[in-house]
């Protein structure tokens, strides 16, 4: 692949939540380092509304209802929510699949419990007025599962990757690149991709209709897992909850959103109907997708090694330990 630089470097709080990146942290996940107070549960999560869930069970009091002391901590996005349970200043964290597995990669304490949200549309491709697919010379790419969705793009076309100059962005930049004509395209999530849309871009279609799809995984560790399973387990089962009502009342998901980050309610309201909010178990499928993103992210030398996927996402925890009210 051919890689150059956008003209501009913006850092966005809420786009970097679906961010994969690559952690230098190599020290074991632990609860020893600044301890939270006995039957305190502090979660990492990030700022976008594809942590409804953790908004909602909080904004509605679902935690203390079910007796649990839960902090919900709000951070960057991206690998910042996994490396606060490897510094041992969250218990918990909800993280992107393929931002997860990379931190793991360096961090092998690191456990996922399960799956709360999944999507194979909330990622959309966007392309330039008067760009179709096989002509595509540019794409606008911002690091992990942007480079993972570009790649399987490309070649669900029959474009060799290499072929294709792919420029280094972040999301909020994306939009104006494609306006000028800097790329042809991008695959993005709103508000991003609603953005280039106003400006003459268009949706060409979604992550789906190439086969890919990602998901969102409550991670802990190791060490506080083996003494808190049933805490865990009272945990999990309110964020399946949480995520049952987002599924099934967005409106209500759209009013804790905007309580947490302050987002407008429509547009929160919109994001949330474009993911699938569940709390299950992992499945043959979930093992096989992250099996297939180490070996992406091992063969672009974004992780250093291996990941054994089989121990540090605890296929049957969930089926076994967390029940829903």
């Amino acid at each position: 692949m051919k890689f150059s630089f956008g003209r501009r470097r913006i850092v966005a709080v809420a786009a970097l939540a679906a961010i994969l990146a690559v952690t230098g942290c190599s020290r074991p996940a632990s609860d020893s380092a600044s301890s939270a107070p006995d039957g305190l549960v502090r979660i990492s999560v990030g700022v976008d509304p594809s942590y409804a869930p953790f908004f909602v069970a909080e904004h509605e009091g679902m935690f203390e209802a079910a007796g649990l002391n839960v902090q919900i901590i709000q951070t960057e996005g991206g690998a910042a929510s996994a490396q606060n349970v490897v510094a041992g200043t969250s218990e918990m964290s909800g993280n992107a699949d393929s931002t997860a597995l990379t931190v793991m990669a360096n961090n092998k304490s690191l456990r996922a419990l399960g799956v709360y949200e999944e999507s194979d549309r909330y990622f959309q491709v966007v392309l330039r007025e008067g760009v179709i697919p096989q002509t595509i010379e540019t794409m606008g790419v911002f690091p992990g599962i942007g480079l993972y969705f570009t790649d399987a793009y490309l070649r669900s076309l029959g474009v060799d990757p290499a072929s294709v100059t792919l420029v280094s962005t972040s999301p909020p930049e994306q939009p104006a690149l494609l306006a000028r004509g800097d790329i042809d395209g991008f695959i993005s999530f709103d508000p991003w991709v609603a953005q280039a849309v106003a400006t003459g871009g268009r949706v060409a279609g979604t992550s789906g209709d190439f086969g890919a799809r990602y998901s969102q995984w409550l991670l802990t560790s190791d060490s506080w897992l083996s003494s808190n399973e049933e805490l865990a387990a009272r945990v999990f089962g309110v964020v399946a909850d949480a995520a049952a009502i987002v599924n099934t009342d967005p409106d209500r998901a759209a009013t804790a959103i905007s309580a947490a980050i302050q987002m407008d309610p429509a547009e929160a309201k919109r994001t949330v109907t474009q993911i699938d909010f569940v709390g299950r178990d992992f499945t043959d499928d979930d093992t096989a997708r992250a099996d297939d993103l180490v070996t992406f992210f091992r063969d672009q030398g974004k992780i250093p090694g291996p990941v054994d996927t089989d121990t540090v996402m605890l296929r049957g925890w969930v089926n076994e330990h967390a029940t829903s009210e």
